[in-house]
């Protein structure tokens, strides 16, 4: 009987060797690409892109920092939690704006959603102090109801996702050692909780948030230093995809998944070999240095076929870049070591995403010759978007040659028009 025992935790082994183990979990083999690199066509990832040019008006201009949705047809451009919302041609709708104290308005935006199916809104509100709440508004920004999220102790509510249709996910950010074992909780309609979602194993240097502050020294250089620590837990990032609510959590190699039945389960898992941090010397580490490697919770682009993600290399990056910031009165250049990376979720391959032009981020967009192609949102069915101001626009174009509306849109443009929006059928 010995034997068959040993015979039968062989077959387990051995099974657990492949890629895709029981339970279809997926291996991104980071480990064996550090220091390699590939520019990724855009044609490769998604069938199709389409420019569009938002209407420019006294009532539709859209500031600094503008993060654009789609979803139903429409695309919703947010800035400094105000939305203006615009028709799949770029045609201006209205601006969404509630901000205020009033039982119908919102004062601390957790997140927006953008309901398939409906064009209602969604916000969520925090309550500072009281109960957080889910604010909904219809197709043309009118109020519709509120429902309130009950408080839990020693837990700071941070966002809310719809899973179904029907039940609530709020994620939570733990600020004490007892309120540690779960980091978000399962709600239905009514707002009875139905799950707790259990918080996975952190070592303890992973349990404290490091701060960092900038001192400039006497020749005007920048440098960031710490600051000091204090224990924390970072809230899940939650993400829908299909049915089921993907959650990535800081520190973490596991990225897990929740179904409409609410089972919880790893989904995909990183390799991070030799590059995991395993020190508890925080001291350090910085945004772009120490020598370690991790995943960026904040970005998470999920299509049928495809993952992209985001992983800040530090001294392991091979390919930097730069942005000038004009806010002062001298220009003012910082270096950054995140990179961004596909993974091919059928074939299991993993690349980290090489500049198609230096310091511009993404995909070579192949397709109509635009420039390089960053996703930042991506709606119910796989429309990824991205928004290039007009300068970006204008700029881009002296010196490459656009193809179908993009070619037309350059020809009347103004750099102090409202941006352009590029929307990618993901594959």
């Amino acid at each position: 009987m010995r034997y068959f025992y040993i015979f039968l935790i062989c077959i387990i082994a051995s099974g657990c060797k492949n890629s895709k183990s029981a339970g279809n979990l997926n291996t991104i083999d980071l480990a064996s690409n550090v220091g390699k690199g590939e520019v990724v066509n855009l044609s490769e990832v998604a069938n199709d892109i389409r420019y569009v040019k938002l209407e420019t008006n006294e009532s539709s201009l859209i500031g600094r920092f503008p993060k654009a949705y789609y979803e139903n047809e429409r695309i919703y451009v947010i800035t400094a939690q105000v939305i203006r919302v615009f028709d799949i041609n770029g045609k201006f709708l209205f601006k969404f704006d509630r901000r205020g104290r009033g039982p119908e308005e919102y004062i601390n935006v957790g997140n927006f959603l953008f309901l398939p199916g409906t064009d209602n809104i969604v916000v969520y509100n925090h309550g500072f102090g009281s109960n957080s709440k889910l604010l909904y508004y219809d197709n043309n920004g009118m109020f519709i109801r509120s429902k309130e999220i009950p408080r839990s102790a020693n837990l700071s509510s941070e966002k809310v996702i719809i899973l179904n249709n029907s039940m609530y996910i709020n994620s939570l950010h733990l600020l004490n050692r007892d309120s540690a074992t779960y980091n978000a909780i399962v709600y239905d309609s009514c707002f009875n909780v139905v799950k707790r979602v259990p918080t996975p194993y952190l070592p303890e240097y992973e349990r404290k948030t490091v701060m960092s502050m900038a001192k400039r020294d006497y020749d005007g250089s920048v440098t960031m230093i710490n600051a000091g620590s204090y224990f924390s837990i970072h809230p899940p990032q939650m993400y829908n995809f299909n049915d089921k609510v993907r959650f990535l959590i800081n520190g973490n190699d596991t990225i897990f998944s929740m179904d409409s039945k609410l089972n919880y389960t790893p989904a995909f898992t990183v390799n991070y070999g030799k590059y995991k941090n395993q020190s508890s010397n925080r001291e350090k580490i910085l945004s772009t240095s120490g020598g370690h490697i991790s995943m960026g919770t904040s970005y998470f682009i999920e299509s049928e076929e495809y993952l992209v993600l985001k992983f800040n290399l530090r001294e392991y990056c091979h390919e930097t870049h730069e942005i000038i910031y004009t806010i002062t009165k001298e220009p003012r250049v910082v270096k950054y070591t995140d990179t961004y990376a596909l993974f091919n979720k059928k074939t299991g391959k993993f690349t980290l995403l090489n500049q198609p032009v230096k310091n511009m981020l993404g995909f070579r967009e192949d397709i109509k010759n635009g420039p390089p192609f960053l996703p930042a949102t991506i709606s119910s069915d796989f429309r990824a978007c991205a928004v290039y101001t007009a300068s970006q626009i204008i700029d881009y174009a002296k010196k490459n040659e656009a193809k179908g509306e993009l070619k037309e849109i350059v020809k009347g443009l103004r750099d102090t028009d409202n941006p352009i929006v590029a929307i990618a059928r993901m594959k």
